[in-house]
């Protein structure tokens, strides 16, 4: 069984946690079914956390877990704090395969796609 989880720091605002549930609920949607669990986990500051969201994955089956960290830039969390927990995680559950794909900025393509984004943004509203 195939798990999915967006990585995403966490707020103190509830009204931005449950934005990044909501995004996380529709892209994983627009994936057509690539995966049979999928879910969201927060860094710090909100829960569910990314150690909770890999257990409840494990427990309802999954043995191989993408994780996507919705970070545009590689800092601390991305270059440490994930694949620690990663490494935890992959010690807890060795017959699990934990995949960590590259934060969101450093997509192959994301910043042109931004850009044409923003510039057709500006077309309809300049």
């Amino acid at each position: 069984m195939k798990g999915f989880i967006l990585v995403a720091h966490g707020s103190r605002r509830t009204a931005a946690n449950e934005e990044i549930a909501g995004f996380a609920q529709r892209m994983t949607a627009s994936m057509k079914g690539g995966f049979d669990l999928t879910g969201h986990g927060f860094w710090e500051l909100a829960e569910p956390s990314l150690a909770q969201v890999i257990d409840a994955q494990v427990a309802a089956g999954a043995r191989d877990i993408t994780l996507f960290p919705y970070f545009l830039a590689e800092g601390k969390h991305v270059v440490k704090d994930l694949p620690s927990v990663l490494a935890e995680k992959k010690a807890q559950y060795p017959g699990v395969k934990l995949t960590l794909l590259p934060h969101l900025g450093a997509i192959p393509g994301f910043d042109q796609w931004l850009a044409e984004q923003l510039q057709g943004s500006n077309e309809v509203n300049g």
